[in-house]
């Protein structure tokens, strides 16, 4: 608690840099759950699943520190509530890494042949979705000291595309992966089906809240 307090005295984007290299930590090591998941035993993708709650609770606990200490009203670069809302979705990511994590950890669950690849690809594209609004996250240090402008704001919005135009791209995969997975659904059991369903629809909704934290990031620049 400390620690956190002294971090009041500097821009709020130290703490939401802190809280997301919580968020990070939880989702690669959600990565590492889905790259090991058809490679290990179920015991040992509950293991890493347990480790991924964990990593959620930890980020939780920042998450909520920050709220308890950040006065109602405070002199900073950006007004509470954006502050607050940017924090929220933040936190998001870190709840349905948890959610995916668990879905996988309920029973097993074999990965037909026909969807390894889809599947990865689609992995792939959501993690890169997520790494690119880790950058701008960790540029808001660089953004403070020009004042959100000039070459480091354009820079952001450039990344702002990118990690747009790559939700975009994850959308698509997903897509491709669904209907590989209608093809041979008359082979899976239905929880097998609907345990799929809810890990591609969770995937979609990670890359989909990286986008929009930044496109919130790009609504702060634009108010400048």
């Amino acid at each position: 608690m400390y620690y956190l307090s002294k971090l009041f005295a500097k821009a709020p984007f130290d703490l939401l840099q802190l809280h997301m290299e919580k968020v990070i930590a939880c989702l690669s090591k959600l990565d590492d759950v889905l790259r090991l998941w058809g490679e290990t035993s179920q015991e040992e993708l509950e293991e890493l699943s347990k480790k991924v709650s964990e990593l959620e609770y930890d980020a939780d606990l920042i998450k909520n520190e920050i709220r308890t200490l950040l006065p109602r009203r405070f002199l900073f670069s950006v007004d509470r509530h954006n502050f607050l809302e940017i924090l929220a979705l933040q936190d998001k990511l870190s709840d349905i890494a948890e959610d995916i994590a668990g879905l996988l950890s309920l029973k097993l669950l074999e990965i037909p042949p026909s969807l390894k690849e889809p599947l990865r690809q689609y992995q792939n594209k959501t993690m890169e979705t997520v790494w690119e609004v880790k950058e701008i996250v960790f540029s808001f240090d660089q953004l403070l000291e020009v004042s959100f402008g000039g070459p480091v704001a354009e820079k952001i919005r450039t990344q702002i595309e990118k990690t747009a135009h790559k939700e975009h791209e994850a959308e698509v995969l997903g897509k491709i992966l669904t209907k590989a997975l209608f093809q041979i659904g008359d082979d899976l059991k239905t929880a097998d089906f609907y345990l799929w369903i809810r890990l591609i629809e969770d995937m979609g909704r990670m890359a989909h809240l990286a986008e929009k934290i930044a496109l919130r990031i790009g609504m702060l620049l634009d108010i400048r």
